[in-house]
């Protein structure tokens, strides 16, 4: 028998190799024996090597994401202070801005109390002028009506 007549064999019944399989299982043994290629397949110690490497990228991994939280943190830290600080500042600034509002309110108060004792002097000055200016008219009316 050539080959292509048992290969035509195989194709019109493919359950033939499903069965002669199963009563030597040795033949498929033998066959992925001989066409895997062994020098390419990972051993025990290839895998443990790789576990062990991968656990240490995993490590080194932790350690620069413990290494950006913590600068992470001290920035934060850093922000809070700074903010801090600019509030104290700025509590600072609106204590002096008050105080100098408290001086100009404390000297428009002063004006105004010395504008209300000219305003009435000026008034008293008038009024006491104005008493003989009226007296005068008054009398000048009466002497009208009266001559």
């Amino acid at each position: 028998m050539s080959k292509e007549e048992v290969l035509a064999i195989i194709k019109e019944n493919p359950e033939a190799i499903i069965e002669s399989l199963s009563k030597k299982p040795e033949l498929l043994i033998n066959l992925i024996l001989k066409l895997a290629p062994w020098d390419r397949f990972a051993t025990k110690e290839d895998i443990k090597m790789l576990i062990e490497l991968f656990n240490k990228r995993f490590e080194d991994i932790n350690k620069r994401f413990e290494d950006v939280n913590k600068r992470f943190e001290d920035l934060i830290a850093y922000s809070n202070k700074r903010f801090e600080e600019l509030k104290t500042y700025s509590d600072k600034r609106f204590e002096a801005i008050d105080k100098r509002f408290e001086d100009i309110n404390r000297r428009f108060e002063d004006l105004r109390y010395y504008v209300d004792k000219r305003i009435g002097l000026i008034e008293k000055l008038l009024i006491g002028f104005n008493i003989p200016i009226l007296a005068t008219v008054l009398t000048m009316l009466i002497k009208l009506f009266i001559k």
